[in-house]
């Protein structure tokens, strides 16, 4: 009786091919994954961007989209209650959310007036820590790709 099977020489080949196919499929599956981050990040701080706006208008008070004490928006952002209205989260304001920070593919930036934080009064306007109307664009970009995504607040507050 004669066992069928395949040989070394067929096993050894077929090795090759699947290496070779997975080789050219392994960059655009990454490519794939970072743009996946990127509208995902995105897409997060669009809706924390309208969270704070819908805060401030349910608690009538000034709520404040902050990127943190190292003032970089890619590390991660959290939602207060800025009682004292300066834009900066201290301690004995309320701390309602935190988005924790990203993998360090992506960059995320801001132009002067929302370098640093995204700020609203009860009326649904976006105000600066001056009290003066803020308007502005956030930047998101991935590493390695030529993709971004822009998110612009109007002067009435609206992202």
């Amino acid at each position: 009786m004669q066992c069928k099977g395949i040989t070394l020489l067929e096993l050894l080949v077929t090795l090759s091919i699947a290496a070779i196919l997975l080789s050219l499929a392994v960059p655009s599956f990454s490519s794939w994954m970072t743009k996946n981050r990127l509208r995902t990040a995105a897409y997060d701080l669009l809706t924390d961007i309208q969270k704070t706006r819908s805060e401030a208008v349910m608690r009538s008070t000034r709520i404040t989209l902050w990127n943190g004490a190292d003032n970089n928006w890619a590390s991660g952002w959290e939602i207060f209650v800025d009682s004292d209205q300066d834009g900066v989260h201290d301690s004995g304001e309320t701390l309602l959310y935190t988005r924790s920070d990203r993998d360090g593919t992506l960059e995320i930036t801001g132009n002067s007036s929302v370098a640093t934080m995204v700020s609203y009064q009860p009326a649904g306007q976006s105000v600066l820590a001056s009290g003066s109307f803020q308007a502005g664009t956030l930047t998101l970009c991935g590493r390695g790709i030529n993709k971004a995504y822009q998110i612009v607040i109007s002067r009435g507050g609206r992202p």
